[in-house]
């Protein structure tokens, strides 16, 4: 009887003993959720400077720009083909151009590609300046239907005239590139008339605007899933953004440089190395300026800002066994310098606050890339560069009279893109060194 009374006192008035494993289970969690409340506690904020405000051309702007630089380098790649000998006593022509061998048409049809996005430019500025903000959306809809069926309606008549005087195969030539949209947009119209450009961040009314337009925002958030959901929204973003521009630039160079040879008749010569480099020139021009209007400071800014919330994880190798270390949480914002073990690996966090996920690639391709804007500015500024200077090198050794106006007047367009890319880059440059002495003061680094 003895016994029994022992194990009534042991039991607690006769109540079944509760398992060892669900105690210990949650005295572990306790302890992790107490760890991570630590961790999450020594996080600090990273603190953000202005940039100044720095003009930047519109988008009605920019389409003046781009339609301009496409048409004379079009008429540059024609003088290319068809220049004449008019100086000469015995020359049966007054101008500078066989204008004769030109077909009317396949120029119809270059101009209207090049000049879409000016025109819907154009009529999208006109219509809004009197209709209610209410209905842009719908009326930028109807403008482009209206547009494209315009197009649409120009373009097929130019391709029927063209192949009277063409054989069929170079129709092909004309209807490639629609087939690279169809890949790259689907079916899709507004990649076709629009170029995304910057959203206005300066007030709140902008700001309400740039979200209901779908253009990105940053907010300094301390919750690691939103910070990860941002990222994940900036980076398609980016992606749409690089997409258009690649494709945008190679569009333009393709009809401006490479059509015009594809027309050509059989009995016609030229210079095909000159002609080649025309095409490399156009195309390297129009690509660094749909960069500067893509990608202009703000936006870059953008990204830098929510890359430093991001953070970056790099692995530790060697034997790691006795560093102390956490569990990789997806609830956590960890500081600068923790050890978190997620996938049997150990991960350092780097930044001066860390929401990414250790392991994931696009998140470290991301933190790499926008964690300081004014290396990838260096990077196009030096491109740009490259390209002027090897363009003045070329126009001092030329002796044509018809080269020396086609390189004077490219270099007058990239002198512009260069200037441009000059400024963002001594901008970004002050502004982010001055931002990483201020994190570091406030980490201790």
């Amino acid at each position: 009887m003895p016994g029994g009374r022992r194990n009534l006192s042991r039991s607690g008035s006769g109540r079944p003993p509760q398992p060892i494993f669900s105690t210990t289970d949650d005295l572990s969690k306790s302890k992790l959720g107490l760890q991570c409340e630590g961790v999450s506690s020594k996080v600090v904020s990273p603190k953000h400077i202005p940039l100044p405000v720095l003009p930047q051309d519109s988008g009605l702007m920019f389409e003046v720009i781009m339609c301009s630089y496409t048409a004379m380098a079009t008429f540059l790649q024609f003088l290319h083909l068809y220049r004449s000998v008019w100086w000469l006593p015995q020359s049966y022509t007054r101008y500078s151009m066989n204008f004769y061998l030109i077909d009317p048409y396949l120029v119809g049809f270059i101009g209207t590609i090049l000049s879409r996005r000016l025109l819907y430019s154009l009529v999208s500025r006109a219509v809004m300046l009197w209709a209610p903000p209410s209905i842009w959306t719908v009326l930028q809809q109807l403008i482009r239907l209206f547009l494209l069926s315009l197009l649409m309606a120009s373009l097929v008549w130019c391709t029927y005239n063209i192949m009277q005087n063409h054989p069929i195969v170079n129709i092909f030539y004309l209807c490639y590139p629609i087939s690279v949209y169809f890949i790259l947009f689907g079916l899709s119209v507004s990649p076709f008339f629009d170029v995304t450009s910057l959203p206005s961040i300066s007030n709140d009314d902008a700001k309400a605007t740039a979200q209901i337009l779908g253009k990105p925002l940053h907010s300094c958030s301390m919750s690691p899933q939103t910070i990860r959901e941002e990222v994940d929204y900036l980076k398609a973003d980016f992606n749409i953004r690089m997409k258009q521009v690649l494709f945008s630039s190679v569009l333009n160079a393709y009809y401006a440089g490479f059509v015009p040879c594809c027309f050509a008749q059989n009995f016609l010569y030229y210079d095909i190395y000159w002609a080649t480099q025309h095409l490399t020139f156009v195309w390297l021009g129009c690509f660094t300026m749909y960069l500067v209007h893509c990608f202009p400071v703000k936006y870059c800014d953008t990204l830098h800002r929510a890359a430093l919330h991001l953070g970056r994880w790099a692995r530790v190798e060697g034997r790691t066994m006795h560093l102390p270390s956490h569990i990789w949480s997806d609830t956590t914002l960890w500081h600068q310098g923790a050890l978190v073990k997620h996938c049997k690996e150990l991960y350092k966090a780097e930044g001066i606050s860390n929401a990414a996920e250790p392991g994931n690639p696009s998140h470290t391709r991301f933190y790499s890339c926008f964690n300081n804007p004014a290396l990838p500015l260096c990077v196009i500024v030096g491109l740009q560069l490259a390209l002027v200077t090897l363009q003045v090198v070329i126009l001092i050794r030329v002796s044509e009279w018809y080269q020396v106006v086609s390189l004077a007047l490219l270099l007058f367009a990239n002198y512009y893109t260069l200037f441009k890319l000059s400024r963002d880059y001594l901008v970004c440059w002050k502004v982010y060194k001055a931002e990483a002495m201020i994190q570091d003061k406030i980490t201790g680094g």
